[in-house]
């Protein structure tokens, strides 16, 4: 998994087109932002739209979703290579993991900022990952919630083998402190695919990480 993962929130299927030709040869892994309009405010593109983008990204699916568990089979068809769900999106985590559990692609689990991390104990065997929400999940550009960062040791203590993610709102001006409290890899959006020169932005977060 390599640390800094651009990720791409769009409902516009030429958007999608550019951004992903943007990235292509420049990164190993893309995540992209699925919405309902209904666990979140806001629509996205539809999975069958990112076509054959597996043949050239490990893609990583975040479902901000309702009913995460009528996606899997979509990102399944398009090879998906590690697929989150929120733990607010359910009433039933058990029953949505192991409907997860007939799929192949990594199983990862995410946390709306004000949850507490406690909620992930039942789970954590049973998830690859963790991804941390550092914004309120579902629009672009917003402020980083810097008290998450506190969340990522408390991730830790339940298990020292699941990657943790952050997800929202992560710049240059923040990506430093991130790492140093122990996240493993990030998800960036804009500060990235919004960037004048998206490739030249990336390589100068990869710099500032190692």
């Amino acid at each position: 998994m390599q640390r800094v993962v651009p990720a791409i929130l769009t409902a516009n299927p030429k958007e999608l087109r550019n951004d992903l030709t943007i990235l292509r040869g420049q990164t190993s892994w893309v995540h992209i932002d699925i919405m309902d309009g209904k666990f979140v405010p806001n629509t996205s593109l539809s999975l069958s739209e990112l076509g054959e983008a597996s043949e050239f990204f490990n893609l990583e699916i975040h479902l901000m979703v309702q009913d995460p568990e009528k996606y899997f089979k979509d990102c399944q068809v398009i090879g998906a290579k590690r697929v989150i769900f929120h733990w607010e999106a359910t009433d039933n985590p058990e029953k949505v993991l192991q409907e997860m559990g007939a799929y192949p692609f990594y199983k990862s689990m995410a946390l709306n900022s004000e949850t507490s991390v406690s909620k992930l104990a039942p789970y954590i065997d049973k998830i690859n990952s963790v991804l941390l929400l550092s914004v309120i999940p579902g629009f672009q550009a917003q402020e980083f919630i810097s008290s998450v960062l506190e969340k990522i040791p408390e991730v830790r203590v339940l298990s020292s083998e699941v990657l943790i993610g952050l997800d929202g709102g992560i710049n240059k001006t923040n990506i430093k402190e991130i790492f140093e409290a122990g996240a493993d890899y990030v998800g960036v959006g804009s500060a990235i695919m919004k960037a004048e020169n998206p490739t030249e932005a990336l390589r100068e977060l990869e710099d500032m990480v190692g």
